[in-house]
């Protein structure tokens, strides 16, 4: 199978994602993987993170889990910090999104700290992971820490330059 078979299949995957056609979207992504099954590939990347999605979107959280923890695993051996950073947060959604706010909390916290250390004037990226603790600490029922992140999502939101 040629790289361009496969691309075709990942666009024509992300084609019906747009559409809200996440049973066929599921399909080709998983397709296109079963052909490429190269986890150094960016493209196998790439599939990986759409399949996240995708299984996000139909709330097969464990599915999306697996994903996003598989592209979080590869984008630290590439040293990809933003992608790692994007698949961290994308756990912390699956986890809010499934009721399990508990780990949703500590891997936000992790999420934070770990965006003040290597990425922290992403400012973008830190009022993203501080408006996503907000939305577990008001689940929560913690008033008092989700007024504080909500403050610290907004003052960083005032920090971003590029629109």
């Amino acid at each position: 199978m040629t790289a361009n078979k496969i691309k075709q299949l990942a666009d024509s995957a992300l084609k019906s994602h747009e559409k809200k056609d996440y049973e066929e979207a599921e399909e080709k992504f998983l397709e296109a993987l079963y052909l490429l099954d190269d986890k150094e590939n960016e493209l196998y990347q790439l599939i990986v993170y759409g399949l996240g999605l995708n299984y996000l979107k139909q709330s097969n959280f464990e599915g999306a889990r697996r994903c996003f923890e598989e592209g979080r695993l590869n984008a630290r051996k590439a040293e990809n910090i933003s992608h790692e950073l994007e698949m961290h947060h994308l756990l912390v959604v699956v986890y809010r999104q499934a009721g399990d706010i508990e780990a949703a909390k500590l891997l936000s916290e992790e999420e934070i700290l770990y965006r003040k250390k290597h990425a922290p004037n992403d400012y973008e990226g830190l009022a993203v992971a501080y408006f996503e603790a907000s939305k577990i600490y008001r689940k929560l029922g913690d008033t008092e820490k989700y007024e504080q992140v909500f403050k610290e999502a907004l003052s960083n939101a005032q920090k971003v330059t590029d629109f």
